[in-house]
């Protein structure tokens, strides 16, 4: 009777040191997922005008497109993002919509130039050509990237909250890291990435970043999920 008494007492605290670790450890994850995913919309945002400007130049015109555009994406991509957090309520799914968000901003330099080139030709007519091309161009190369990464943070705040349970402290402290990585994604595409690196390569690298910290999340969530099950297995062994 101890030995069975003492048995589930160690695997109540295996279980309960196992979840806590796992808890804290997909904690940090989903910060620092949800601080990039607020350096990328700010990124992808500022090297836009970038590449438009050979095509459209750099009038307020063109500002408005990118700008309107990019925060009228993060909305949908809030709400988006709402609905399937409260469907599908696993990390898993989220870190996949990471790296498909990082896939999309990768092809953005491969596929702008050729439909830039179009969007030019086809307004050059218009009185007003210049904020229909670029409108058009924001839409077609950025709307799926940056909604998906509008998709992030109220995701992440449906899954801390299962872990934490505190909803007014969970969403101020996400939303402030994303602000936060949304300064960082503002001023270091400025001063440093587009001067030294160029237009495409800012946006590989923010393809990057985003790719390296969604295939972290599932490869090691993966890895937690099979040492819980191994334990919960050997646990049920008899004594």
């Amino acid at each position: 009777m101890s030995t069975t008494t003492g048995s589930r007492e160690t695997q109540a605290t295996v279980e309960s040191g196992a979840t806590i670790s796992r808890t804290g450890l997909q904690g940090w994850l989903l910060m620092l997922l949800v601080f990039i995913a607020g350096a990328a919309s700010l990124s992808i945002e500022m090297a836009a005008s970038r590449l438009l400007a050979p095509y459209f130049g750099d009038s307020l015109f063109v500002w408005a497109s990118i700008i309107g555009l990019i925060l009228l994406y993060l909305t949908v991509g809030y709400y988006v993002g709402g609905l399937l957090s409260d469907r599908y309520p696993r990390p898993a799914l989220l870190y996949w919509i990471t790296a498909a968000a990082a896939l999309l901003i990768a092809l953005v330099p491969v596929i702008a130039g050729p439909l830039l080139s179009w969007a030019q030709l086809a307004f050059a007519g218009y009185d007003n050509g210049v904020f229909y091309g670029s409108l058009l161009t924001v839409i077609l190369l950025f709307a799926l990237p940056t909604i998906l990464l509008g998709c992030v943070s109220p995701f992440s705040i449906r899954i801390r909250m299962q872990q934490v349970g505190s909803a007014g402290r969970v969403s101020g402290m996400l939303y402030a890291i994303s602000t936060a990585g949304s300064i960082i994604g503002t001023f270091l595409p400025t001063l440093v990435l587009l001067p030294d690196l160029g237009t495409r390569q800012t946006y590989l690298v923010t393809a990057l970043a985003l790719l390296l910290i969604a295939i972290a999340g599932l490869l090691f969530g993966g890895r937690i999920n099979t040492q819980l099950v191994i334990m919960q297995d050997s646990s049920e062994l008899p004594v």
